[in-house]
């Protein structure tokens, strides 16, 4: 029964994918497109079918190693909270090994952790279950008379962690390696000592933006508007040689050619852009 409803819901989901995306034509050569219909933005079908799509497909931020400094760390987080709004955890255990866990209890459903703090072990303050902090089930108080448990079910969901200097990368699916999906960006920024990089509060600025995501980001990446929104910019690269390049599955640069006399990167001759 719960596999038939199972197929049933994404059988139901696909179609109604294929549906949405049947309004849409989306043309090879980039000469012949069209502007997208506003529904991409506005449509709340479109929201949910791109949370899937896209968002859960994709690897995201998930904080850095100076969360997690010191054995016995942990830190609770909401991968994009707002969208996918899923609770998880980093910890570091007694190896000094950091994993992403989900913060809710195999039990009923209760957090685990509020706040960062340090411990030993992950005591649900619901009904008492205990976990190591690598997830791995470890305690239930009036358990001892059950018959085949634990379950590995009973563990604590452990996410894919990929770790890129000092930033923390996870995943709610494991559709793309992180080798495949962060293979183009490595190779464009591997001169760059990351493992030394600190976050300075004092040069970082929060905004709250009233648009959809993919309006946004489309603004970002984007460079037609720069000669007529960026003078300082303008001023200093050579608008005439900007470029975007794509890479799979969701990653893009955009290049642009320092004007003689204007501060550059002093890229080495293994990056791709250099000369």
């Amino acid at each position: 029964m719960h596999l038939q409803l199972n197929s049933r819901f994404s059988f139901v989901a696909t179609l109604s994918y294929l549906s949405f995306m049947s309004k849409f034509s989306v043309k090879k050569n980039i000469a012949k497109a069209k502007t997208i219909s506003t529904d991409v933005y506005t449509s709340a079908e479109a929201f949910e079918i791109f949370k899937e799509k896209i968002f859960v497909s994709s690897w995201q931020f998930a904080g850095d190693t100076d969360k997690v400094k010191e054995k016995g760390s942990c830190h609770p987080f909401t991968l994009l909270q707002g969208y996918l709004n899923e609770p998880l955890l980093l910890t570091k255990d007694e190896q000094e090994k950091i994993h992403c866990l989900s913060n809710v209890c195999t039990h009923r459903g209760n957090l685990l952790v509020y706040e960062p703090c340090k411990a030993t072990n992950l005591r649900c303050k619901y009904h008492g279950r205990m976990f190591q902090l690598n997830g791995k089930f470890k305690s239930m108080p009036e358990f001892k008379e059950v018959k085949n448990f634990p379950t590995k079910d009973d563990n604590l969901s452990r996410l894919p962690l990929f770790q890129w200097g000092k930033l923390l990368f996870t995943t709610l699916n494991k559709k793309y390696k992180p080798e495949v999906f962060f293979k183009d960006m490595m190779k464009r920024v591997e001169f760059l000592p990351l493992n030394e990089f600190n976050f300075r509060p004092a040069l970082s600025k929060e905004y709250i933006i009233n648009a959809n995501w993919a309006l946004y980001c489309e603004n970002y990446l984007e460079g037609f508007h720069i000669p007529f929104v960026h003078s300082g910019l303008n001023a200093v690269i050579d608008f005439s040689d900007y470029t975007t390049e794509l890479f799979f599955p969701f990653s893009s640069v955009q290049i642009g050619i320092s004007k003689t006399g204007a501060s550059y990167f002093d890229l080495p001759e293994s990056s791709p852009e250099y000369g």
